[in-house]
Parts: C-alpha cells; structure tokens; sequence
C-alpha cells in the first residue's frame, strides 16, 4: 500500500500489522481509542506530522521526528507485542513503558535509543521477549531483572552497556542471551548453567574475564556459544555438548589453555570450531578431526601438537581447514585429499613433512595455502586442474624440479611460489615482471626476468652473458679464418691456372688475323670438341665471327 493511515473505531480489533506499507500522512486519532489491541506494528512506514494529544504513546511513533514524552501510554495498556525496530526512533526509552502490563514481546531494535535502559522495565513481569539490540544504549543493566520471570529471550548486544552481567538475570530460566558487542566486565555469573533451556549464548566483544562455568551445558540444549574476543582463561568445559545439541562454538581471541576434552570428539552436532589466537596445547583429539558435520575448524596461534589423524577422511562437510602457527608434525595424512567439499586449506605449517598431499578431490578448493613447510618432490600436476582455484601459495617448501604447465589454467588472483628449489623455463604465461615476486628465491629460474633472484643468481646471470659472447666471438673467428682460407685458395688456383697456361705454345701456319690472347682466353674445358693421343682439339670464336679449331699438343707424357 501507498495511502494514509485507515481509520477504524472497532473496539473488539485485537490485532493490527501495517508495516513495510510505506503509509504516509499522520495518524488518526481513533489510533488511541482501541482498547482492545493486543499487537500493534507500524514499521517500515513514512509518517509525518504531529502525533496526536490522544495518542498518549508517542515514543512508538517517533518515526521521523522527535517530541516530548507522554507520561502514560493510556488506552494501550492490552497490548501484548510492540514491535517497532528500524523506525528511527530517537531519545530515551520512557519510563511510561512500565503501563503496557500485558506486553510479551517488545522489539525496539536498530534505532537511535540512547540513555539507560530504564529500571521501569523490569515491572513488565508479563514479557517473553526484549529485543534492544543496535542502539546508543549506555550504562549498567538496571537492577530487579531478577523480577522478570517470565523473560526467555533477552538481546541488548551492539551498544555501549557496561558493568557485570547480573547474576540475577542468569537464574531466570533464559533460552537465548546475546549481550555481544558491549563493554560489559567481570566473570560469567555460574547460574546460567543452571538454565534447563538455554539454546543460544553470545557474549562476543566484551572485557569478560575468568573461566566459563564448568558445568556449562550439562542441564541444557546448548546449540551457539560464541565467547570470542574476551579475556576469558581456563579450560574448555567437558559438559559443552553433553546434551548433544551443540553447533557452534566460537572461543577465538581469548586466553584459554589446556586441551580440546575428548567429549567434543564425540560431538556428533558440531558444524563450526573457531578456537584460534589462544593458549591451547596438547593433541587433537582423533575423533576431532574427523566430526561428520563440522564444515570449518580454525586452531590458528596456538600451541597444538601431534599429527593430523587419518581419521579426517569422515569429515565429508569440512571446508575451512585453518591450522597456521601450532605444533604439529607428521605427514599431512593422504585422507585429507578424499574431502570433496574441502575449500579453503589454509596456513597449515607441519613439521617434519616430505610430500604434498593428494588433490585429485579438491573440486571446490578456492584457496591453497601450504606455505612455510618442507615439502619435497615436485609440485602436483594436478594442483591445475582444481576448476575454482584462484589463491595458491606454495612459498617457503623444497619443491624442485620445473613448474606444471598446467598451472596456466587456473585464474588465479595471487600465486606465491618463492624460495624453493624450482628450475627450468617459467611458463610462459607468468614469465612476465608482474609475477616476478611470486618466483623469487628460485635460482635455476633466473633466465628472463630481470632481478628475479634478489643477486643469488649474478654470477649464474654473469656465466650466460660470458657464454653468449664467447660464443660470438668464436663464431666471428671461425669466419675470419675462413674467407682467409678462401682468399688465399682462390689466389693458388688463379696462379696454378695461370702457370697452366703459360706453358702452352702457340704455332701459326698461315697469315694471322687474330691475337694469341684472344685464342688463350678461349682455351678452356667448355670449348673442347675432340682429344686424340697428341693433345686436345678446341673450338675458339674468333672476334670477326669466324670460328677455328686450335690443338693444344701434349708436353712429354699425357696427363689427364
């Protein structure tokens, strides 16, 4: 709908839904007088004007404008769901809010609230729901949640709400807690373990300090725990997925230490691990490693050992492998190139590792980090025929030998395969000065690109400048010695041909009317027309035209 505001004087209309109409005009003052509504919602609208002196509840209305508070909420004290996020709703919360005595569910998310969460709040002992999340909110949770017995889902995370998290608040029988994003302190109050339903707890981004409860999920469905960037310490509880519901457990940025307990490797639900930048040592569990649904297991910055168990070759769903800075040793299991939906294997630095694992599997692996190990043996053929691969870094191995052509076919965004013991032609598609860094270190590749090798490689480049040029100049003299050999060649046979001639005798018998130079030029083999045992007959055409027969008569013996 693109039209003002309907008016109604029904006194039985229990429910009204109006949002995201894009209604415009200003509201009706009927609005007021429905003493019955139970569920008003008027979000994702565009009122404009005043609100009307009627309309006693003037902060759910505060869309585009800001006004004064009403000290009452008047003929709306049934209502039961107030839902009003993305208004863009300004000011503090009234303390009026504390009249709607029916209400279950109030939803003022993602305006512009600023001020404290008034201490009014906690006289709604009729609400299920608080939803304050994405505001300016300021200052500590007010006291008498405890009062809140019928509260199961409280989210007040993204403000700036500081203090401890009350330890009354805990013991109401919560489902769900997110009070991410805040500056709360202190320690995690071990009531909230006692929660028979608590599904979803996420403390992320605050100054949490201390260990986690250690009966934590033992008494209820725990499914998302997410505790990230704190400064918790202490070990990880054994009872986490005692119920067998976990999914998600995030514990990245904090100080915990000890080892990942074998409960979790019997965790059959879990589908995301982040446990990285912490203290944790010890080996990973064998089971771990090979959890059915888990899809991304990040163990960065910590101070694990041990090997990466066969037993990966069961997490068919893994595709985030993140391992980088740890301990571990061994080989790189050859299980690990069974995971078909493997992605991202990234940073994974083993000691003690002599060949790169199989990739034949590895159809949807975007990004190829094996870098900082001591891989041997040549680089995969078949790294270049993974079809999504765009991310490959191999830097900092003993890979040797020449670089797959099939590299080629991969279009990737970045290609590291510096300080190895690669030789032999660059293909020829990265042979160019953009991909210079990504072959420094390199010595045998030094041939085209110019300070590919950083000065390791100088005196290599000096021996084929030397080479080429001794070439050259072997090539210019073997010439020289031949147009000598030439010349003077063709000098002994003009003088022996010379000699030849001048040992002929010319004898006339008649009047002559030609020179015996002209009759010698014409001496040759080409004009011989008949050889008897006394010499040679020849065919001379004289200068006048006329042709004569001149014998050249044998010296002694005939020689041929």
């Amino acid at each position: 709908m693109y039209d003002s505001f309907p008016t109604s004087d029904s006194e039985y209309l229990h429910h009204l839904d109006l949002a995201q109409n894009y209604l415009t005009g200003t509201l009706p003052h009927t609005l007021a007088d429905l003493p019955n509504l139970r569920y008003l919602d008027l979000t994702g609208n565009n009122f404009s004007g005043d609100i009307p002196e009627s309309f006693d509840a003037e902060f759910v209305l505060q869309s585009v404008f800001s006004g004064s508070d009403s000290p009452e909420l008047g003929n709306l004290t049934n209502l039961e769901i107030l839902w009003l996020t993305e208004c863009n709703l300004v000011g503090e919360i009234p303390e009026s809010l504390s009249q709607l005595k029916n209400l279950k569910d109030l939803d003022l998310a993602v305006n512009n609230l600023v001020g404290k969460i008034p201490s009014s709040l906690t006289e709604l002992t009729s609400v299920f729901q608080i939803e304050l999340y994405n505001n300016s909110l300021t200052g500590k949770l007010p006291r008498g949640l405890g009062n809140l017995t019928a509260l199961r889902l409280l989210d007040t995370s993204m403000n700036d709400l500081t203090g401890p998290i009350p330890d009354e608040l805990c013991r109401l029988p919560l489902e769900s807690l997110n009070l991410y994003e805040n500056q709360f302190e202190g320690s995690l109050p071990a009531s909230i373990a006692n929660s028979p339903r608590l599904y979803e707890l996420r403390l992320f981004r605050n100054r949490l300090t201390g260990e986690l409860p250690q009966n934590l999920g033992k008494n209820s469905p725990l499914k998302w725990l997410d505790v990230s960037s704190n400064k918790f310490t202490g070990e990880i509880p054994a009872s986490l997925c005692a119920q067998g519901e976990l999914e998600e457990l995030l514990m990245i940025h904090n100080s915990f230490s000890g080892q990942i307990p074998e409960s979790l490797s019997e965790c059959q639900s879990l589908a995301r691990v982040r446990f990285g930048h912490n203290q944790f040592s010890g080996e990973v569990p064998s089971g771990f490693w090979g959890l059915p649904h888990v899809y991304l297991v990040e163990l960065v910055n910590n101070s694990f050992s041990g090997p990466i168990a066969k037993t990966i070759a069961s997490a068919a769903n893994l595709s985030l492998l993140i391992l980088d800075n740890n301990h571990f040793n061994g080989s790189i299991p050859e299980e690990i190139g069974w995971l078909e939906n493997l992605g991202h294997f990234l940073e994974v630095k083993i000691n003690s590792v002599d060949r790169c694992p199989g990739v034949d599997s590895w159809k949807k692996m975007n990004e190829l980090n094996l870098a900082n190990n001591q891989f041997s043996g040549k680089i995969p053929e078949q790294i270049g025929r993974l079809p999504v691969l765009n991310y490959l870094d191999l830097s900092s191995n003993r890979f040797s030998g020449k670089i797959p052509l099939s590299l080629q076919n991969l279009k990737l965004n970045q290609l590291n395969l510096s300080n190895n013991k690669l030789s032999g032609e660059i293909p020829p598609l990265f042979a160019k000065e953009m991909y210079k860094s990504s072959f420094l270190g390199n010595p045998g590749l030094c041939e085209d690109i110019e300070g590919l090798c950083d000065g390791k490689g100088e005196g290599k480049g000096e021996g084929y400048t030397w080479l080429l040029k001794s070439i050259f100049i072997l090539a210019a003299l073997v010439l020289v010695i031949g147009v000598v050999w030439f010349y003077f060649k063709y000098r002994s046979f003009k003088n022996a041909r010379a000699i030849d001639k001048s040992k002929w005798t010319l004898m006339s018998f008649h009047k002559l009317g030609f020179s015996e130079c002209e009759i010698l030029a014409s001496l040759d083999e080409d004009n011989v027309i008949g050889t008897g045992s006394s010499g040679k007959v020849y065919r001379v055409m004289l200068s006048g035209g006329e042709a004569v027969a001149v014998k050249k008569l044998w010296g002694g013996a005939k020689k041929e």
